[in-house]
């Protein structure tokens, strides 16, 4: 039986196709919609690992993440865009935002980002709030050699060792963006399993745009 995440986005196939047609198609698999910003895979996923879990210990302070074949959706997701993408209209950085119900220290964050094309690597940090854009990075980490858009279930997690401390009631930005070498890079920050909504930010190259509330990728915080 499919899973709910195939099974779900397949039923729109037929209409996201005539949507690449109009609007960008990159090869037979991966196609672009809503300007470039949404990317979409067009078969159903394979399941090449599975994800990785939190070390033992540590409570969740926040997760959209779910388990099994459903972590995160495989085959939709935002680009991560570095300037020089063949075929895309503007390069594009991310922020997803979570807000602690508790004080706590922040140990590892997980998230689901996959690779299209160019440089495979992608930079993650947890920032501050700046009245609703991210604001001074926490801690930054880069990963490199992620898994390929259309496989599930990798998650790619940033450790930190002495812990970052987070207040309870106040919002935190998790950010995902292209290296400053790294200009062709084409990653997908895949969607919740879910379709969860929240604080939602993004910069398309003129600097973060103010909070919105739309569809997150899937990632997770944890900690003490």
């Amino acid at each position: 039986m499919m899973n709910r995440t195939g099974a779900g986005l397949l039923v729109g196939l037929g209409m996201l196709l005539l949507a690449a047609l109009a609007v960008g198609q990159t090869s037979q698999d991966v196609i672009t919609i809503n300007g470039g910003r949404t990317t979409v895979f067009m078969k159903v996923p394979s399941q090449t690992a599975a994800a990785a879990r939190p070390s033992a210990g540590l409570v969740t302070i926040y997760s959209n993440l779910g388990t099994g074949s459903n972590v995160y959706n495989a085959i939709a997701g935002t680009g991560v865009l570095g300037r020089n993408v063949a075929g895309q209209p503007r390069p594009e950085w991310l922020a997803n935002g979570f807000t602690p119900t508790a004080d706590h220290t922040v140990k590892e964050i997980q998230v689901g980002v996959t690779y299209v094309s160019g440089a495979n690597e992608v930079v993650l940090s947890l920032n501050e709030d700046a009245g609703g854009i991210p604001g001074k990075a926490l801690q930054t980490w880069h990963f490199a050699t992620l898994p390929t858009f259309g496989t599930c279930c990798a998650l790619q997690t940033a450790k930190s060792k002495p812990g970052i401390p987070v207040s309870k009631g106040k919002l935190y930005w998790v950010v995902l963006r292209t290296s400053a070498t790294g200009q062709d890079t084409w990653d997908v920050w895949n969607n919740n399993f879910n379709d969860l909504q929240g604080p939602f930010s993004n910069n398309t190259g003129q600097g973060w745009s103010k909070q919105s509330v739309q569809e997150l990728g899937g990632f997770g915080v944890f900690g003490q």
